[in-house]
């Protein structure tokens, strides 16, 4: 299927929203999809090579959900509840973060602490 037919598919199927809440603005766009910059200097979508200008917000990659309405959180993570465990990594494996909600966060985190 050529890009241009992914395109309006995921129009069709609104896989992408153009108009979106005022509180969305300022989020990072792509939502977990590689980009690149093609040969004129635009960037694209590598999955459907889809002018990223074009396709600002799209689910997300790893859930297929949009971003909660009031945009404070991505869908898959929203409420997460109190922390009961977590681990940093100590800077040289992966952390992890378990909230009492069930959702476990695993990876390698930098930490932003500005009481340290």
């Amino acid at each position: 299927m050529s890009a241009e037919l992914v395109y309006f598919k995921e129009k069709l199927m609104n896989k992408y929203k153009t108009d979106v809440p005022d509180s969305w603005n300022g989020r990072c766009s792509g939502d977990g999809y590689k980009r690149y910059t093609d040969n004129d200097g635009i960037r694209r979508y590598v999955d459907n090579n889809v002018k990223v200008s074009d396709m600002p917000y799209r689910p997300c990659a790893k859930c297929g959900n949009f971003p909660t309405e009031d945009g404070g959180d991505d869908y898959c993570i929203q409420n997460l509840g109190k922390v009961m465990n977590a681990c940093c990594g100590h800077g040289n494996g992966k952390g992890y973060i378990q909230f009492d909600n069930g959702i476990t966060i695993r990876g390698y985190f930098e930490i932003e602490n500005d009481n340290i």
